[in-house]
């Protein structure tokens, strides 16, 4: 199964207890609250094509995390550079002034995070000391 696109249905629970948000045309957009659709699923009512939604950042609020990644759930430096500069417009659109901050998910690993950044408290990113594998 292509997590990208098909989404099973035990994850629309997933889906409607997280703020999820779409980084499209220099804007960030968040899906509609309380919703099940996936980002794939948001992103076509917006008539976005595969190859398009696949460069598109996208991610997350959740349980004092902000998750980010494109494509098959992955990072790479130019995705981190964008999502750092969304911070602060997330942080007022969640209402929150502290989290942690990822980036990708492992969809072989029951969605794990990937790579934990930092922290993000009253508008300052602490990167962590830990390296990235």
């Amino acid at each position: 199964m292509d997590y990208r696109y098909e989404t099973k249905n035990e994850a629309r629970d997933f889906h409607k207890q997280r703020k999820a948000f779409i980084i499209l045309n220099k804007k960030i957009e968040f899906l509609p609250e309380g919703s099940s659709m996936s980002h794939f699923e948001y992103c076509q009512t917006k008539g976005i094509t595969k190859e398009e939604f696949n460069k598109i950042t996208r991610g997350y609020y959740l349980d004092g995390k902000v998750v980010f990644y494109k494509d098959n759930f992955i990072y790479d430096d130019e995705l981190i550079n964008e999502a750092l500069s969304y911070l602060n417009e997330i942080s007022r659109r969640i209402i929150q002034t502290e989290f942690d901050i990822y980036f990708g998910q492992l969809p072989n690993e029951n969605f794990a995070l990937d790579y934990y950044y930092g922290k993000y408290i009253d508008g300052k990113i602490s990167k962590s000391a830990m390296k990235r594998s």
